[in-house]
């Protein structure tokens, strides 16, 4: 409702007095780019030319106004830069000088807005030791009006219990490096629900540095069962750390390269249960070795027991005295045979000895039979020619 002074008009000399003009607002709850109108009112039964003049903060917005015959109209569109600032009007007679002049109240414009950009992240610092602090930092260029409320996300789920330091247009999370928190990615969320005003800000990763607190645990520190049956030992820690912790398996404290595998926190070891094996003690061990320090423990040990071992023994022991008869026998045998064909070998020889001496003879006395012919003949040729 638009309000009016009545005034009567006062002579002073020749000029009157002018009553004091009455500034209203047409809305003092504009959002950003709305329009402003501000409205100075007089009213006189014998109007007289009048002279106007606007001021907002430190701008003269006369040239922006609008004149009727009793009140002036300011319009002008809204702005952030507005937003704050305190306007008033002051009305003269137009005969009269500026020491006549009447100011109105005065009204301070307020301009809903919301920042520009959305929040940025910075952080000096994302990876440190467990223990130590880590800053995170959003910063936008104007809080808005209403102001933006913070909240600061790491993982999944936003962060109430740290310390948060809201500044101007900045805001601060400290975080105390724990474990649960490497490998989260933060960032910061600005929101202004009354202007629908929510931006993120960029995201960053945090890495926290540590070591398990405990040694590992062994699930089962005796284990029983059947000869030739497969054996699984399992080892486990709460967590591997960062850098993640390396598993090693060691029976006898023999280090152990088949049957290891490892997921995660678990590390599992899988052997068939040998007689050698029995009473064998396996164990795991987690290591990690950084620049940050250094983790090396042994869990406790897991003895195999191999079930009836004392009947197993003595079928062994049964076996190996039949195997022993066994094996003695056949090699009784092998000799005995090896001996016949040694005999028989050497009689075929002897006979083959003696047939060829036999053979030798014959034809010996066969040439001396002949040569003895040979000598008969030549003499009766010489006998039958004598030498001339």
């Amino acid at each position: 409702m638009l309000l009016f002074v009545l005034f009567l008009p006062l002579v002073v000399g020749d000029s009157y007095q002018l009553p004091t003009p009455y500034l209203t607002l047409n809305d003092n709850n504009v959002t950003e780019g709305q329009p402003i109108a501000l409205r100075c009112s007089i009213y006189s039964p014998e109007p007289q030319p009048v002279t106007w003049y606007w001021r907002c903060g430190d701008s003269n917005m006369t040239g922006n106004a609008s004149v009727g015959l009793h009140d002036t109209v300011l319009t002008f569109p809204s702005d952030r830069k507005y937003n704050g600032v305190v306007c008033y009007c002051k009305v003269r007679p137009s005969a009269a000088n500026d020491s006549y002049s009447k100011m109105s109240n005065h009204l301070t414009i307020n301009v809903r807005y919301t920042p520009r950009s959305i929040p940025f992240l910075n952080a000096s610092n994302t990876a440190v030791v467990a223990g130590e602090e880590i800053t995170l930092q959003c910063t936008l260029d104007t809080l808005g009006n209403p102001q933006v409320t913070w909240t600061w996300k790491c993982g999944r789920y936003a962060v109430y219990n740290q310390r948060t330091v809201n500044v101007n247009a900045t805001s601060k999370l400290i975080l105390k490096g724990e474990p649960d928190l490497n490998n989260k990615v933060c960032h910061c969320v600005a929101r202004n629900y009354f202007l629908h005003y929510e931006a993120a800000s960029n995201a960053v990763s945090l890495s926290v540095y540590y070591f398990p607190d405990e040694r590992p645990r062994i699930d089962n520190t005796l284990i029983t069962v059947d000869q030739n049956t497969p054996v699984t030992i399992r080892c486990y820690l709460s967590t591997r750390g960062n850098p993640p912790v390396a598993w090693l398996w060691y029976c006898d404290d023999k280090l152990q390269s088949k049957g290891v595998g490892s997921t995660g926190t678990l590390s599992t070891l899988m052997v068939i249960a040998k007689l050698k094996d029995h009473n064998a003690a396996c164990h795991c061990r987690a290591k990690s070795d950084s620049q940050w320090g250094s983790y090396d423990k042994n869990s406790s040990k897991a003895i195999i027991n191999i079930k009836n071992l004392d009947l197993i023994t003595t079928k062994s022991s049964a076996i190996t005295a039949d195997v022993f008869g066994a094996v003695t026998g056949i090699v009784v045998l092998l000799i005995i045979m090896a001996g016949i064909v040694v005999v028989f070998h050497h009689r075929k020889i002897t006979d083959m000895s003696n047939q060829f001496l036999t053979t030798r003879r014959d034809n010996d006395m066969s040439s001396s039979v002949g040569q003895d012919n040979l000598n008969y003949r030549t003499l009766k040729e010489e006998q039958a020619h004598p030498t001339e």
